[in-house]
């Protein structure tokens, strides 16, 4: 929960809705403070170890799988979660860092639920090894020889579910249950992530003006690097926005080639250390694109960087699903997205926003002027909340599902 992605967002979209059709216990091996006061605020009793999981990285554990070995022995010391084992009638499941870990404390008649988001980054897939940059292409071909036994057990973990007529899987996106099926052998439902739109209205509120000319300067979570260095934040309607780690899965210094010769600059809401910002920054300078990274925000302040964007994009190598996407449609603003992925599932090319070749400039260009065209902007506005809706991606929907499948599997 304390690197507060995709997955722990959606989560705490959804609790409200999921309290009301569940009696909701929430466990986790972490958990910032400002999470835990959002889910006890509503009623939901919070589990967290007193002494929290820490998610270790490096070449060694990727060898050994320390992580998971890690996370298995703080889920087997948790007195608590053992207890909400016994009490609950089923348990819904997340996808993350030391998530597989949990089933084999779960006693194979009680009913549980896996929401698949993605495989492990790196164990399947080439891009999750490379450099920021694309670089250090010789480096998962070696790492994948040497994850053997991290990929034995990670596949291990998913077996139960193909097997147990308890245990049922649902991917959050068709995308993802092609990535179940082709990995893991394992035939998984759908249930999708959700976008409040209470959270992401069509209006401004009152506090988003004061949240935009504060961005970057929050107390939690503020980068360093930009804590350091002092700046003019870009001007409404001259950036473009993505958010994501700083990462060659997520596109990072290809996003700014894509932007080059546009006339707009990059906000990137995303963790990285100094030296990748530092890298980041440099390159989108030698590309004549002003780089500025931010992290940590609240709700107020990263929708307001959100809204005001002149187009909300990005080139992500295989997203599961995006949560990006709808909450730019939420908002109104333009998405223009790379045509691969979970993206396919919510943007429908040129009529809510963009799905372009990833590479093909020409197109991007194109699509960048559309959408600064306030005719275009609205028309792809419209489109996008009816879009929403099409899919039911709300928190009420994603609850009535989960309550069905839960109780198929009761």
């Amino acid at each position: 929960m304390t690197v507060y992605g995709g997955a722990a967002r959606d989560l705490l979209r959804n609790l409200p809705a999921l309290a009301e059709v569940f009696e909701v216990r929430f466990a986790c091996l972490n958990l910032r403070d400002s999470q835990r006061t959002l889910i006890e605020s509503m009623g939901i009793e919070v589990l967290c170890p007193e002494q929290q999981w820490q998610i270790r990285g490096g070449l060694l554990n990727e060898i050994n799988a320390g992580q998971e070995r890690s996370a298995e022995a703080a889920w087997r010391t948790f007195s608590a979660v053992h207890e909400a084992i016994v009490w609950a009638d089923a348990v819904h499941l997340t996808g993350g860092n030391g998530s597989m870990e949990f089933p084999q404390f779960v006693p194979a008649e009680k009913p549980l639920h896996l929401h698949f988001l993605e495989s492990k980054p790196g164990i399947h897939d080439d891009v999750s090894h490379l450099k920021p940059n694309g670089s250090g292409g010789w480096k998962p071909r070696l790492l994948h020889l040497l994850q053997g036994k991290q990929r034995r057990r990670v596949e291990a973990s998913f077996k139960p579910f193909g097997t147990n007529s308890k245990w049922g899987v649902s991917a959050n996106s068709a995308f993802s249950a092609s990535n179940l099926k082709r990995i893991y052998g394992i035939d998984g439902g759908v249930l999708y992530p959700s976008v409040d739109l209470s959270e992401f209205p069509r209006e401004a509120s009152s506090g988003e003006a004061a949240a935009f000319d504060s961005a970057g300067r929050e107390e939690e979570g503020v980068s360093q690097y930009a804590a350091e260095h002092a700046y003019a934040f870009p001007r409404p309607g001259s950036y473009a926005f993505t958010i994501g780690r700083i990462s060659r899965f997520k596109g990072s210094h290809e996003t700014i080639d894509h932007l080059t010769g546009s006339g707009l600059d990059l906000v990137v809401v995303g963790a990285g250390s100094w030296s990748e910002v530092a890298a980041l920054k440099a390159y989108g300078k030698s590309r004549g694109v002003d780089v500025q990274v931010v992290n940590g925000l609240g709700s107020e302040t990263l929708r307001a960087i959100m809204r005001n964007a002149a187009a909300v994009i990005g080139l992500a190598h295989g997203e599961a699903f995006g949560l990006t996407p709808i909450e730019a449609m939420a908002l109104g603003v333009p998405p223009l997205f790379v045509d691969e992925g979970g993206y396919r599932e919510t943007v429908v090319d040129g009529v809510n926003g963009r799905l372009l070749k990833r590479g093909d400039m020409a197109s991007w260009s194109t699509a960048l002027d559309q959408a600064r065209n306030p005719d275009i902007r609205n028309e792809w506005a419209a489109a996008g909340l009816a879009r929403i809706e099409e899919l039911g991606l709300t928190p009420q929907n994603h609850a009535a599902r989960l309550k069905a499948t839960i109780g198929s599997l009761l």
